[in-house]
């Protein structure tokens, strides 16, 4: 399915005003390496979670820095890293220790 992209501001402004449900990590089907986005699923809208670049246009290396893009992650887990660091999911708050 082709979805369109949300910055992050409105996607926490959703967020406060509690029209978010779920933010997952997704693999984009696209390329052939793996690539990994966060996917936003809220009252009436499913979108991803663009990627805001740097504002020095001498910094950026791509072809088109005013092309909006998604924000891609090279592992599921960095990508739920970076939504629990965002606080667009709930921190983990208990870890299993093994007893001895």
């Amino acid at each position: 399915m082709k979805y369109g992209l949300i910055s992050l501001l409105p996607l926490q402004a959703a967020r406060i005003l509690g029209l978010m449900r779920t933010v997952e990590a997704v693999r984009l089907d696209e390329d052939s390496r793996p690539a990994w986005v966060l996917l936003a699923r809220g009252r009436g809208f499913t979108r991803i979670l663009r990627d805001e670049p740097l504002v020095s246009v001498g910094l950026l290396r791509t072809s088109d820095p005013t092309v909006p893009r998604p924000m891609r992650f090279l592992t599921r887990g960095a990508a739920e890293g970076y939504a629990q660091s965002v606080g667009l999911v709930a921190q983990q708050t208990t870890w299993s220790v093994k007893e001895a």
